[in-house]
């Protein structure tokens, strides 16, 4: 049954702008968020980072599912270096923009949908 199903999304970061899809599906849907453009000190105001965030996983999520989906959030460190205080401000506000859970990464490259679903089955 499809309103039992718990998508999971998978959302890069990048100096200016969010790409996110669902595991499984082509289409990529982006939002320029600003305030990450600024990397002269810390971020301490992340309301302004929740709005599109939150756009973001309505638009990746249709319909009606009575679990909340999960997320994997990206930070290539080529394009964009958080600090420890910046990933759990980063996790708190995915979790209130929509998401049940989630999880943070900074590995090198881009993940694949094969690590992707190693992840997915891992749950």
């Amino acid at each position: 049954m499809k309103f039992f199903r718990r998508h999971f999304i998978y959302v890069q970061v990048f100096p200016d702008h969010f790409t996110g899809r669902v595991l499984g599906d082509k289409r990529t849907v982006r939002r320029a968020c600003h305030s990450l453009d600024n990397r002269r000190a810390e971020i301490k105001d992340f309301s302004r980072i929740r709005d599109p965030l939150r756009s973001m996983f309505k638009e990746l999520s249709p319909g009606f599912s009575l679990r909340r989906p999960v997320a994997l959030m990206h930070f290539v460190p080529s394009h964009y270096v958080p600090t420890q205080a910046e990933l759990e401000g980063f996790k708190k506000t995915a979790e209130r923009a929509g998401v049940s859970f989630c999880w943070m990464s900074k590995w090198e490259t881009p993940h694949t949908d094969s690590e992707l679903e190693l992840v997915w089955q891992a749950l």
